[in-house]
């Protein structure tokens, strides 16, 4: 046809881009399939993978946290020392405490033991004085008669050991074992018949002494006794034996060994120690500033 303007196919060498010039249609599309994009996120894909984290900005503290880290580095070190000198201020203070402690447990020690010796030492000036004084000598000896009369301390003497018992079978039959009121029967004896100081297995007797039973067992100063009983009194030993016999208490005695089997047996003895009793404290009986202070 004439007159009509020629037209162009697409496969116009004429309209193709710069590399398929030189490289053809398929292998540029291969090549730039993929778009910059993509490209870049697949890219970041694999550095996560791999684990190497992607490069971070590096933050500036500025002046404002500059200082507040100083400020918070000082009030450490503050804190720190202070800390420091108080637990050394503490650890002296422990240390001169327990010091003042020490010296004051000998001071006082030291006290006790010369108040003992000046208390000592007063006895001694008492007891010369008295010895020394004709006038307070019989005053003296008659204190320490009473001492020795009503049990305060320890005495020494001839005299006579009693020892009772229970009778045979007794562990079935009550009837048959010592009472109290037996020893309070050889007791009274004793001293009727001239006894100066008793004891009752090492319980010496004294004017507040009770013999009483407790439950299954004999007391004696509210002092639990085992049998066999056993009585030690001081006195004369040549009359003692006899005129304890001639007692009420005595021939009570003797009965109950004939009849009842209680075991009975006294011999003499040349010297025995019987022991003081505690010494009690009086607290009903007062002095009398009006009687004759005379000692009897």
């Amino acid at each position: 046809m004439t007159g009509a303007a020629p037209t162009r196919s697409p496969a116009d060498p004429d309209r193709r881009l710069p590399d398929q010039v030189t490289m053809g249609l398929l292998p540029y599309l291969t090549s730039h399939a993929m778009d910059e994009d993509y490209a870049v996120a697949a890219r970041r894909r694999s550095d996560d993978t791999t684990g190497s984290p992607p490069p971070r900005r590096r933050r500036r503290v500025g002046r404002y946290g500059a200082a507040a880290l100083a400020v918070f580095a000082l009030l450490a070190v503050t804190a720190a020392a202070q800390t420091a000198r108080n637990s050394s201020t503490d650890e002296q203070e422990r240390r001169d405490l327990v010091q003042q402690i020490g010296e004051r447990k000998a001071v006082v020690a030291q006290d006790r033991a010369r108040i003992d010796k000046l208390r000592d030492l007063t006895d001694e000036l008492e007891a010369d004085r008295l010895r020394s004084d004709n006038t307070t000598a019989g005053i003296f000896n008659r204190l320490r008669l009473l001492e020795m009369r009503n049990g305060n301390v320890a005495v020494r003497g001839p005299g006579v050991r009693v020892v009772v018992d229970d009778a045979e079978g007794a562990a079935n039959d009550e009837r048959l074992r010592v009472l109290d009121t037996d020893l309070q029967h050889l007791a009274n004896g004793l001293w009727e018949a001239g006894a100066e100081a008793i004891a009752i297995n090492g319980q010496r007797l004294t004017n507040t002494s009770a013999i009483r039973h407790a439950g299954s067992v004999i007391t004696v100063n509210f002092q639990s006794l085992s049998r066999p009983y056993t009585v030690q009194a001081i006195g004369n030993p040549d009359t003692l034996p006899a005129r304890f016999a001639e007692t009420t208490s005595g021939r009570t005695w003797l009965d109950l060994q004939r009849e009842i089997g209680l075991e009975f047996s006294l011999r003499t003895v040349r010297s025995m120690t019987l022991p003081g009793a505690p010494v009690r404290d009086l607290r009903f009986a007062v002095p009398d500033q009006t009687s004759d202070r005379r000692l009897p």
